[in-house]
């Protein structure tokens, strides 16, 4: 298939997925209050409108920069129909942007290209059926395994989102090892200076994405285009 049927092909089926997309992603926001209404009406137990307000509000503080951080520095890596996947099933960072790239590496596929979109799509759902069987197995076996592990290995769990990240920037840097050492260089200016600027700290990733994407934009105006 050339890249012209396959390109159509792909605008095709994002039509498609944004009507069922929108559809489920609403169902799974609606059904995510399931739970809590079924406690609040079993133990008789319903929060007044003042105290959801300030656990909202709570909450917005907390994860509020994700909620615009997190679909402009996904959305490359998961595209379209990986979007709506990644949102529903969660674990973006740990598993699901690491299946993406992953998937488009393995079949040699050149990052906003369809076939990296498809690839990527793919990878996300081998991970979502991975990640569950394995979820239910050590959900029911875990819990009776780590209590008799050493606290040393306890501990190194907190580790597992920075190094599933940093293992997926290394490997998108080999693509391009110039423009890896570059925004690495940015973001650890970044880090550097932010905190003498008095900006909320939750502000930083999305200020250190921003800077990457002027970069990588300028570079590819000023090195790739022009080779």
């Amino acid at each position: 298939m050339d890249d012209k049927r396959m390109q159509d092909g792909i605008l095709e089926f994002n039509a498609q997925i944004k009507k069922i997309g929108f559809l489920f992603v609403t169902f799974a926001l609606i059904t995510n209050f399931f739970p809590a209404l079924y406690v609040s009406s079993v133990s008789g137990l319903f929060p007044t409108a003042g105290q959801l307000l300030a656990l909202f509000g709570g909450a917005a503080a907390a994860f509020g920069v994700g909620y615009f951080v997190q679909p402009i520095s996904f959305f490359p890596m998961v595209n379209m129909a990986g979007s709506f996947l990644v949102w529903i099933c969660g674990n973006v960072g740990e598993l699901r942007v690491p299946a993406a790239t992953m998937a488009q590496k393995a079949t040699n596929c050149e990052q906003g290209s369809p076939k990296a979109e498809i690839m990527s799509t793919i990878g996300i759902c081998s991970s979502v059926f991975v990640s569950i069987s394995m979820i239910s197995f050590f959900t029911i076996v875990g819990v009776q395994v780590l209590q008799y592990a050493p606290e040393y290995i306890s501990n190194g769990f907190r580790y597992i989102l920075p190094a599933v990240l940093g293992a997926v920037y290394a490997s998108l840097c080999g693509t391009n090892s110039v423009l890896g050492s570059i925004v690495f260089a940015s973001s650890i200016g970044t880090a550097l200076i932010f905190p003498r600027t008095g900006l909320p700290p939750g502000l930083f990733m999305l200020v250190n994405i921003i800077i990457a994407i002027i970069i990588a934009r300028l570079y590819f105006l000023k090195v790739v285009k022009k080779a």
